[in-house]
């Protein structure tokens, strides 16, 4: 079969079309003929920095859309044909194939009148959103959140899971992503570029700063989140942990939440891996009631994917990318 795989980690150039064996689904695992991948920063990430447990050539792409074509032994409630899409494994071969391995509690059936396309793009972004929002931090309608990149795959969605909870937005972007984000739902937008970013949350906020935090960027914005979090306020970082050696313990007493969503396939927790598949039929479910846009941006082609995961390392992608598999 037709995949994209590095023979060898550590840069996004080692990607190459390759012909490699179809794989064979074992007792408990479903085999998909996978129609469309989603792009994610996680997938340029794993490729210079591969993971111990990756056999070579190694197949990238978490986020899947295809239909069951074979099931193994020891699976009930999947049968050949199924349409489905899932958060795949950073451990075990992934997407950019034309057939993956996968576990069948991580699965969610394809929402009805969405595309192959819509479906992929929801994965890696949309579950990290949701996890954060509803299985990390106790919610409560009318409480203020920041979310970081808010035009990003992670951020735009966000800003609809918060919109639903009755949060009140704030948001960062650059200036031709205003509108973007403001149809998705954000209160107040800042312009990360020209504005100070600490004192517009303050500004709006009254000086209590924000209740929520959601930090898409890196350590410099965690670390700065400090100095915008309420007392007993929640910081969730999907990228960095904030530096927290000038941390005057007691002065807000932050609660710091880290979200690793696919290293759950590093863990024998068969619990969480099914909430995967929870969570998937959750935002399915939302997306059958057109609650949630998918914000597909582009369409691209499997031998594309290389050039546009440089484009998603260079920054300030907007919105999900999905290739094009079969």
């Amino acid at each position: 079969m037709k995949a994209l795989a590095v023979k060898e980690g550590g840069n996004i150039d080692n990607l190459q079309i390759m012909d490699v064996d179809k794989p064979v689904p074992g007792s408990g695992q479903v085999r998909i003929k996978v129609h469309f991948s989603g792009l994610n920063p996680v997938d340029y990430k794993l490729i210079e920095n591969p993971l111990p447990e990756w056999e070579f050539p190694h197949i990238s792409g978490l986020d899947i859309a295809g239909e069951i074509d074979d099931v193994g032994s020891e699976v009930s409630g999947w049968f050949p044909g199924d349409k489905v899409f899932y958060h795949g494994s950073m451990v075990h071969q992934g997407g950019f194939a034309e057939y993956t391995i996968a576990d069948p509690g991580v699965l969610a059936p394809l929402p009805d009148g969405w595309s192959w396309q819509e479906a992929a793009a929801l994965p890696t972004a949309a579950l990290t959103a949701y996890q954060s929002l509803f299985r990390k931090v106790p919610i409560q309608k009318g409480q203020s959140i920041l979310i970081q990149a808010g035009a990003g795959g992670v951020g735009g969605f966000a800003i609809q899971f918060a919109k639903m909870a009755g949060l009140n937005i704030i948001t960062t972007c650059s200036p031709r992503n205003v509108d973007h984000v403001r149809k998705l739902g954000a209160d107040k937008v800042i312009d990360y570029n020209r504005e100070n970013v600490i004192k517009e949350v303050h500004k709006y906020t009254n000086g209590r700063g924000a209740d929520i935090i959601m930090d898409m960027v890196g350590e410099k914005t965690a670390t700065e989140a400090l100095d915008m979090l309420t007392f007993n306020g929640h910081l969730v970082s999907i990228v960095d942990f904030p530096d927290l050696t000038q941390y005057q313990p007691k002065s807000i007493a932050p609660s710091i939440h880290e979200v690793a969503l696919g290293f759950v396939y590093r863990t024998d927790d068969e619990y969480q891996k099914a909430d995967l598949g929870k969570m998937a039929r959750e935002i399915g479910k939302l997306a059958e009631e057109n609650k949630i846009d998918p914000l597909l941006e582009e369409e691209i082609l499997l031998e594309d994917v290389p050039e546009t995961l440089y484009k998603i390392k260079k920054g300030h992608v907007r919105g999900k990318i999905v290739a094009r598999i079969s």
